[in-house]
């Protein structure tokens, strides 16, 4: 069942977000499994954190072989 739009904890970053974003500044390109292996979570936990990312101004990009990109958002 999905999450209601308003839900408060889609504003939130937690600690495994920030050491995903860590992980994938650091091995750019890997996928997500790899990052996940880093962490010790499942494939799906750090899939599910990416939107989080998003939304504080951390943007991925996923290339066709599913490898993933970070990139900051500029400040205007």
């Amino acid at each position: 069942m999905a999450r209601p739009a308003n839900d408060r904890r889609a504003e939130q970053i937690y600690p495994r977000d920030c050491c995903a974003c860590r992980k994938i500044e650091e091995h750019p390109g890997k996928k997500a499994g790899f990052i996940a292996r880093l962490l010790g979570l499942n494939r799906s936990e750090v899939t599910r954190s990416l939107p989080a990312l998003e939304d504080k101004g951390l943007y991925l990009t996923e290339d066709e072989k599913g490898g993933l990109w970070l990139f900051r958002k500029k400040k205007q």
